[in-house]
């Protein structure tokens, strides 16, 4: 059977062959239309009917959000189950909010208990990405001991994952893994020096007067430096640590520092350190009475006389019965 074409495809067919230009033409607007359809529907304008795709997460109003669903998780159970859902989520400010409801250094929640375990918990999974708060609160509570048992490996291993700029308290104990060894830190007293300025710089006393320790006694690459020492130990005294008004109080006594001798002042300073119970005071005191000046003894025996701890004679003394009392007022 002979096939019927029509005449556009017979004109198509001799056009094809005899004319290389139209040929050229079939081959090259297909895919020229091709781009031109890509090109219009990329540059059309959105409708607004559509969510956007891949919107970036504005991470200061997210924490923002986070902060104010954790106050109001504070006294609400929706809000409380919202933010545990987030937190569940990976979400590593939600873990960390969480973990300060159940915190009972923090006490502020009113609708679940205080448990240190769960906070640890939740400050654990935010501390695994980085968060600097939860890596101070963890390395603090494990070194002070008060909510679990002191455990110095642990409470180092998140203290020296802080950076220089983080929080005052987690630095502290930062500068005592280094300076002490603690928890198999390898001592590195510059380390701790720097742990220890950076502490003292955001408001923490007991680094302030370690660091009046190092410079007295030239540690850490500080030079031996009395007046810094001094100026550290009046700091940290004025904010009532311990440790400052035990150091402050040894040089009234001795005159050392540039300080001068002035028993009095070294008396109301040493008392102040014994109503704070600091171990060191009690036992310099009751170890080594000899090093402490009559003058010291008498004023001391004037407060605590005052105090109602000793009724003993007024004669600067380091007796039996002031030692007493001295025990008495230092003894937790």
């Amino acid at each position: 059977m002979i096939p019927v074409y029509s005449a556009w495809l017979g004109a198509h067919g001799k056009l094809w062959y005899d004319d290389k230009w139209y040929r050229l033409a079939w081959i090259v607007w297909p895919q020229a239309l091709a781009v031109v359809a890509v090109l219009w529907f990329w540059a059309m304008p959105s409708t607004g009917k559509n969510a956007p795709w891949a919107r970036p997460v504005d991470a200061t109003a997210r924490a923002g959000q986070l902060a104010a669903l954790r106050d109001a998780a504070k006294t609400s159970r929706p809000a409380m189950d919202t933010l545990e859902r987030d937190a569940l989520g990976g979400e590593m400010l939600a873990q960390f909010f969480i973990g300060t409801l159940y915190d009972p250094y923090l006490r502020l929640s009113t609708i679940v208990p205080l448990d240190f375990v769960k906070a640890a918990d939740w400050y654990g999974k935010a501390a695994a990405q980085g968060h600097e708060s939860a890596l101070s609160n963890l390395a603090f509570a494990y070194h002070d001991g008060l909510y679990t048992r002191v455990d110095n490996t642990r409470a180092c291993y998140y203290a020296r994952k802080l950076g220089t700029d983080s929080f005052a308290d987690g630095l502290l104990v930062k500068g005592d893994c280094y300076a002490r060894g603690l928890g198999g830190t390898p001592i590195d007293l510059a380390q701790a020096a720097t742990a220890y300025e950076n502490s003292s710089a955001r408001g923490n006393a007991r680094a302030e007067a370690t660091l009046g320790y190092f410079y007295e006694n030239g540690l850490g690459n500080k030079n031996r430096n009395s007046e810094t020492a001094l100026k550290h130990y009046r700091a940290a005294a004025d904010r009532g640590d311990a440790l400052g008004l035990h150091n402050l109080g040894s040089a009234y006594n001795s005159g050392l520092l540039g300080a001068p001798r002035d028993g009095a002042e070294a008396a109301r300073l040493i008392f102040r350190a014994l109503e704070a119970k600091y171990d060191v005071t009690l036992q310099s005191l009751t170890t080594h009475p000899e090093i402490w000046s009559a003058e010291f003894w008498l004023n001391l025996q004037r407060r605590l006389f005052d105090k109602g701890l000793y009724v003993g004679p007024l004669d600067g003394r380091a007796s039996a019965a002031t030692l007493d009392a001295v025990r008495r007022l230092g003894k937790a």
